[in-house]
């Protein structure tokens, strides 16, 4: 192999599932993963189940090389990235803003347009692959947030209900649920919930 830019050739230990469209010729897409020590654990058409092919596969990177992505694919995309989420990158012969942009949505880590040039295929992957490590790490950031900005909403609404039923003031309701979380030995909010569910049922 002989490489001269995009970096030095290394070994990834990376499995990859490749799907390409038959229409396309892209015969040095998989001789330049394999030089690159990327795994191409299938090599694939997109008459195949992308979504079958993930599940059975598990791989750590999906590449598909295509003339332009289809709706369909798209849609595909999007619901791997929900169930499954991993680095996808495709190369297409052709692009438009609306399907950038309806890529990105579904979760592509890099859209790569024209000619594949060999030697950037250890570059791109990395750049996808840090992208996409980059989204994840703010989506799962968010999601904390969210779970403790409804941990917060019912360890208040719980406070209300000991407020009103003990004639006591934050306080000591706060003091109470903080006691009998302790006691039950489990999470705040989950015996919060608790509280909420069974005042809610008297009521």
């Amino acid at each position: 192999m002989n490489y001269e830019q995009g970096g030095s050739a290394k070994s990834s230990n990376l499995s990859v599932l490749l799907i390409e469209d038959k229409k396309v010729n892209r015969s040095p897409l998989k001789k330049a993963l394999i030089d690159f020590s990327y795994q191409v654990s299938k090599h694939l058409s997109f008459d195949d189940n992308i979504i079958t092919q993930i599940e059975l596969c598990n791989p750590d990177i999906l590449i598909l090389a295509t003339d332009l992505p289809s709706d369909k694919i798209l849609k595909d995309l999007a619901e791997i990235n929900q169930m499954l989420p991993l680095p996808i990158i495709i190369f297409a012969e052709h692009d438009s803003p609306n399907v950038i942009q309806n890529a990105i949505k579904a979760g592509v880590s890099a859209y790569v347009v024209h000619e594949i040039l060999p030697q950037r295929i250890n570059s791109i992957i990395s750049v996808a692959n840090e992208r996409f490590k980059e989204v994840q790490r703010l989506r799962n950031e968010l999601k904390q947030a969210k779970t403790q900005l409804e941990a917060r909403k019912l360890i208040e609404r719980a406070k209300g209900y000991i407020m009103q039923q003990k004639k006591v003031d934050e306080n000591e309701a706060y003091g109470t649920l903080r006691k009998m979380a302790m006691d039950q030995g489990a999470p705040l909010a989950e015996v919060a919930k608790n509280i909420i569910d069974v005042c809610e049922l008297l009521s």
